[in-house]
């Protein structure tokens, strides 16, 4: 059956999203203030899957030059708009639209992945030269530096993984791999020492180990929510008492679900998230043309990154940075974005290979 990969997509997606929901509700129900934010994810959600019923229909091969481009430059303006906007605990990643707020950081990943796809639509003859990445650098740099700044250094590590997936597809010559790998340990030590004290305090806490009370708190609680799970789920909390994280229904949603359901319940979401990667690969597989084969690999980088940093963050195996749960975590623009990205997965796959 030539669309089972895209029912795959379609299927895991929906119970991530039910998953999310039922995570949201749990982690706010000893909370009043935080009672009315499942109704805000599902509002998103179905914004988000209207997005999706627009794009999926749409002949992505029109959009792989400038288009896509236009596209990812808008995002990139957008996302630097966010420090004219009043910032949050001197963070500024959001637009303040009336009563919504808008991260333009989410939308800039699928941007990224138009970008770079459009760059690497036409084949080249043998292995891409130096001049080829000219213009692909220079689009992860002008990405990765507004991120860096606001400060997001979470979601400037999923923008970085993408690129190099992305770039994972291509051959290219000795000389332009050398200047990869100069730049990439460039780019590393500069990224360095343009993070914020605390956020060097995160990383040095897990190479080094970090104090339950201070630096660890967060990373400690989310392990002992997990462990106390065990096989089938632990309802202690139940809406007795407040989950001991700050970010509950964030970026440690999946603490909550692990908490609750326990290693099967962990087992399913992985599953899922598997499921929904390895059909997206075969979307890109059958595509028609390099553009729409990349875009679809890039929607796959996306979950995939997103999915290993935050469960790994949550089991202790990563350093805390703040990448949300794909469809599970709480956030209106990062479930939006994983919508529209299932709608381009759909737009590739409703077609046939070109013969």
């Amino acid at each position: 059956m030539r669309n089972r990969p895209l029912l795959v997509v379609v299927g895991a997606a929906v119970a991530l999203a039910a998953i999310g929901l039922a995570t949201v509700r749990s982690a706010g129900l000893a909370l009043p203030e935080q009672s009315a934010l499942w109704p805000r994810q599902l509002a998103w959600l179905i914004v988000g899957s209207a997005a999706a019923l627009l794009v999926a229909p749409a002949d992505l091969r029109r959009h792989k030059d400038r288009r896509a481009l236009l596209i990812h430059g808008a995002l990139i303006l957008a996302t630097i708009a966010t420090f004219a906007a009043s910032g949050v605990n001197d963070a500024h990643r959001w637009l303040h639209l009336g009563r919504l707020n808008v991260q333009p950081s989410e939308p800039l990943k699928l941007g990224l992945v138009l970008a770079l796809a459009s760059c690497f639509s036409r084949p080249a003859e043998g292995p891409r030269p130096l001049r080829d990445l000219a213009l692909p650098a220079g689009l992860v740099a002008c990405t990765l530096i507004p991120v860096l700044l606001q400060p997001d250094l979470g979601t400037a590590v999923v923008l970085a993984l993408i690129a190099a997936s992305a770039l994972s597809l291509e051959r290219f010559s000795r000389g332009a791999r050398v200047t990869l790998a100069i730049g990439a340990i460039g780019s590393l030590a500069t990224v360095w020492l343009t993070l914020h004290d605390y956020q060097r305090a995160r990383l040095a806490a897990f190479v080094h180990g970090a104090d339950p009370m201070t630096t660890g708190y967060q990373s400690d609680h989310a392990l002992r929510l997990v462990g106390a799970g065990r096989l089938l789920g632990a309802k202690s909390f139940a809406g007795s008492e407040p989950y001991p994280l700050p970010e509950a229904h964030g970026d440690f949603a999946f603490a909550v679900w692990a908490h609750e359901h326990g290693f099967a319940g962990t087992a399913l979401v992985l599953a899922l998230y598997l499921a929904l990667v390895l059909a997206a690969l075969r979307i890109a597989a059958g595509a028609r043309d390099r553009f729409e084969a990349r875009v679809a690999v890039g929607v796959a980088a996306i979950v995939f990154w997103q999915a290993v940093i935050n469960a790994g963050m949550v089991m202790g195996l990563l350093p805390v940075v703040g990448v949300t749960l794909p469809l599970i975590s709480y956030g209106g623009s990062s479930a939006f974005t994983c919508l529209v990205g299932v709608g381009l997965l759909a737009s590739v796959a409703r077609r046939p290979t070109a013969a």
